[in-house]
């Protein structure tokens, strides 16, 4: 971890410092609101009277995570700052959103990782402070969105405590109708009088009983000040006499470039000057910048005589520091107007310094403030590789952003791992401008450039569905020489398996990606991001899956998932991957129990960081389990983001699975008009695509012609639905995935015997049966309905001898046919009083049928703040989704029919 990336090692209180009392029982009494606001300006004593009430309030039970804003941070360094802080008190809490906003680029929407938290505080027994000092510092309006969501639907044990110069700008009213919320200001912090006598007998044991009261009168009770005075007249007891008024941060620069430069030598100030440059130090920073003659002593008179050093960490000799913002600023200005060269040494040694603790960002900081633009590039060529393999994506991008985009265009090798970043982030044009720039630059014999950029370049393709482009680029990759780089060695290894996988190629999937595990320079295992060992594993699931094997498909992606969970945790990418393929074998097996426990935790996730192919598995599934529980508009809800998703990121055939679904599900909700309307849609697309030979065209006009089928079977236009299904009925049809192709089989045998062709239904399903017995297909078949499983059994009573596993088989499809979730409790109690005001506004907006989209532009909140309430409210209800949910709220009296 990087204390300067991310500032939030706890402060500690100074030997001597006065507790105050008062104010602390006020606060006491309020450590179960929501919101505790200390307001002032610098040097009035927050941070101080903070440090006092956490040493309190862990006594009545309480956990608290501390972080400090700095100066200058942007919304990803406060992101790191609130991670680190919340990882002191379990590192389980931000588990899941260190994750997503690692992945999500440029945080458009900090909303997933308000919720990802706040998920997480749920099932936290303990009450929760999260405390962030020096809140002014923050001026990025997400940051604020951010805290605003946790003020808006914190759970009862979740308190924010902000310290800050400034009213933060964040919406508390609410909250104050509540009396949810404390609030401390600078006429609160003064110190009153016998708390300027303890503050003088601890520094002044011999001074008279009247210096406090002339300390008082000329400091207002303000505590730098007082902190200011004293230290000058503990070098001059007679300057209290002549003292001036020192009452705020004007006063203050003012008396301290009087009183206290003036009173230091001038080494010893400049070495604090040079000091003031970095925004943070420890003693061995202090000792490589100012060497290890001054060093040592400074650092260590400027403790003992409280000259404005604020420490980090409980740590003496190895915790890091920094000076308090009114001083800083002071040295800063001075610092500022020394000569250029003066200014680019501290620059180059600080640089220097960082870049050989692989502190990236402010290494690259350093380096282009001194004028070395070479060295920062240096320092991003050297460490940047380590930092993208270990996933710290966005550490690597900060430090980039750094430097100069002229500079960056000069090194092929900064904008590879550029453009891999860009990969990553899904910003797809900006990739192909860094591979096109890449390219401009490779010299003719540089077979290592070509090898990474023909990598990069085949990832891209695949993730934007581009099969044509990964074809072309095949050949390169197959001839790529990988020499002992695992980046090349893992991502041709799992790039050709994926390619295999799609082009209908399974085993030779399957040899290509055995081999050993690709290694790093320093020997380790190269076992996360996309070239890993662990996404090889998902891969050999996936292929299993896509075979439609189910049986082999199983234990293959749980292994998988498992050896990703134990190594990198539930959120890696690996193990998104592995679980978002997984959820297809269970909901293909019936599993719904084992499906919730294994989606609903990181559908979030997924959705950020997996392949394509998963993204859109996790999402199929997600609503065909919705619409089997009896939830038709929450599966609505789930494809609309998904359509949203495609059309962002310009994949068709993610936006042709999603309006399948749609089609299905209204079909399934009665709405005809609907499905039609979504059908013409869908239609539209696959003209788009028709006479396209690429796998991607081909299954969007498979998926339309299926759809196609469905909706006139529906509208039992029996002959017009066969007719649709014709083009799909090949041995082998590129156009629909071998799952779906059962269904298509099986809806056709369905088919054939209501227009009374039953020989020719009863073959085919003398066909179907032992294959999907084979492949232990469950729901693809129970989804085509009880007229199905009725003309199965038939069949096999028809069979003179059939086939014992066929009949045992069968047998299973039966009983699980009969499975059913069991009903959710309803509460006996009243519910008006327990729904808040939110929660009864969207809960009005269910009842017209709206959706999350709709409702969040209603209320002016975010779509993933509307997800939370909702969940909020069907706990209350004691149901599982929006459909239930309306009509328990109608049979409560909640909401009038519509």
């Amino acid at each position: 971890m990087n204390p300067l990336e991310t500032p939030t090692t706890l402060p500690r209180l100074e030997p001597g410092s006065i507790e105050r009392t008062r104010l602390l029982a006020r606060l006491a009494e309020a450590r179960h609101k929501t919101c505790v606001l200390i307001l002032g300006p610098a040097g009035c004593g927050k941070t101080t009277l903070a440090l006092q009430w956490r040493a309190q309030v862990l006594g009545f039970g309480h956990e608290v995570a501390w972080m400090t804003v700095m100066p200058g941070d942007d919304t990803q360094a406060l992101l790191d700052a609130l991670f680190t802080a919340l990882d002191r008190v379990d590192p389980d809490i931000a588990r899941e959103a260190r994750f997503i906003y690692n992945r999500d680029g440029e945080l458009r929407s900090p909303d997933p990782i308000a919720i990802a938290v706040l998920r997480s505080l749920m099932q936290r027994p303990r009450p929760l402070v999260l405390l962030i000092d020096d809140y002014q510092n923050i001026g990025d309006a997400r940051a604020h969105a951010l805290l605003q969501i946790w003020l808006d639907v914190a759970p009862a044990n979740f308190h924010l405590v902000l310290v800050s110069r400034s009213v933060p700008p964040l919406s508390l009213s609410r909250l104050r109708d509540r009396d949810a919320v404390m609030q401390l200001d600078f006429a609160d912090l003064r110190f009153a009088l016998d708390e300027v006598r303890a503050f003088v007998r601890s520094r002044h044991p011999d001074h008279p009983e009247r210096d406090a009261r002339r300390l008082h009168d000329i400091t207002d009770g303000w505590i730098a000040g007082l902190q200011l005075v004293s230290l000058d007249i503990r070098r001059q007891p007679d300057r209290l006499g002549r003292a001036a008024p020192v009452q705020n941060p004007h006063d203050f620069t003012a008396y301290f470039n009087r009183e206290v430069l003036s009173q230091l030598d001038l080494p010893e100030l400049d070495a604090m000057t040079r000091l003031a440059a970095a925004r943070g130090f420890n003693q061995a920073l202090v000792d490589g910048l100012l060497g290890d003659a001054m060093g040592p002593a400074l650092l260590e008179r400027m403790r003992r005589e409280h000259l404005f050093l604020m420490p980090l960490d409980g740590m003496e000799r190895e915790g890091w520091f920094r000076f308090h913002p009114l001083f800083r600023d002071l040295l800063f200005e001075r610092f500022e107007r020394w000569p250029e060269a003066e200014r680019r040494r501290t620059h180059a040694t600080l640089s220097q310094w960082f870049g050989r603790r692989k502190r990236l960002r402010e290494a690259v900081h350093h380096a282009v403030a001194g004028g070395d633009l070479a060295q920062a590039a240096d320092w991003l060529d050297r460490w940047a590789r380590e930092l993208f393999l270990n996933g710290e994506l966005q550490r690597l991008v900060r430090a980039v952003a750094e430097l100069p985009r002229a500079v960056l265009r000069e090194r092929g090798s900064l904008l590879l791992w550029l453009g891999w970043a860009q990969l990553c982030y899904r910003q797809f044009p900006a990739c192909h401008e860094s591979l096109a720039a890449l390219r401009a630059q490779m010299r003719p014999h540089d077979t290592e450039a070509q090898a990474h950029w023909c990598l990069l370049a085949f990832s891209l393709a695949l993730q934007e569905d581009d099969i044509p482009t990964a074809q072309a680029l095949l050949p390169a990759l197959q001839t790529l020489r990988q020499g002992g780089d695992a980046v090349l060695t893992g991502g041709r290894r799992n790039l050709l398996g994926w390619l295999c996988i799609h082009l209908g190629d399974f085993e030779q999937a399957h040899a290509v990606l055995q081999g050993p595990v690709p290694c790093r320079e320093d020997g380790s295992a190269l076992l996360d991001s996309p070239f890993g060992a662990l996404m090889s594993q998902a891969l050999h699931g996936f292929a299993h899956l896509h075979a439609c094997d189910m049986r082999r498909a199983e234990p293959a992606l749980r292994d998988a998932l498992a050896e990703a969970e134990r190594a990198l945790g539930p959120y890696c990418e690996p193990a998104c991957n592995a679980a978002a393929f997984l959820s297809a074998v269970l909901y293909e097996t019936n599993d719904f129990p084992g499906l919730h426990q294994l989606l609903e935790p990181r559908f979030d996730a997924i959705e950020r960081v997996a392949l394509p192919d998963a993204v859109i598995t996790a999402a199929v599934v997600r609503s065909r389990l919705r619409r089997l529980e009896g939830n038709p508009m929450e599966a609505l809800e789930g494809l609309e983001r998904l359509e949203d998703l495609a059309q962002r990121r310009g994949v068709d055939r993610a936006l042709g699975f999603a309006l399948i679904e749609r089609v299905r599900t209204q079909l399934h909700m009665g709405d005809v008009a609907a499905a039609h309307h979504t059908l013409h849609a869908l239609q539209a697309l696959a003209r788009r695509h028709a006479g396209d030979p690429r796998a991607t065209s081909v299954r969007i006009v498979g998926l339309s012609a299926l759809a196609t089928a469905q909706v006139l079977a529906a509208g039992h236009d029996d002959r017009g639905a066969l007719a649709a299904l014709e083009p799909l009925c090949g041995p082998d049809d590129p156009s629909m995935l071998r799952r779906d192709r059962s269904s298509a089989h099986g809806l056709r045998a369905l088919l054939w015997a209501r227009v009374g062709q039953r020989d020719q239904a009863m073959a085919l399903l003398a066909q179907l049966l032992p294959q999907a017995q084979r492949q232990g297909l469950v729901r693809s078949l129970l989804d085509l309905g009880d007229d199905f499983m009725a003309l199965v059994q038939q069949a096999l009573r028809e069979t003179p001898h059939p086939d014992p596993m066929l009949v045992f088989y069968v047998e299973q499809l039966q009983a699980q046919a009969g499975l059913h979730r069991p009903q959710a409790p309803r509460p006996a109690v009243p519910l008006k009083d327990v729904l808040s005001e939110r929660e009864q506004e969207i809960l009005r907006a269910l009842a017209h049928a709206m959706s999350n989209k709709r409702i969040a532009q209603a209320l002016g909140v975010s779509p993933e703040t509307v997800k939370w309430h909702l969940k909020n409210v069907y706990g209350k209800l004691g149901v599982t989704g929006r459909d239930e949910a309306v009509a328990r709220a109608r049979d409560l009296g909640l909401v009038g029919s519509v």
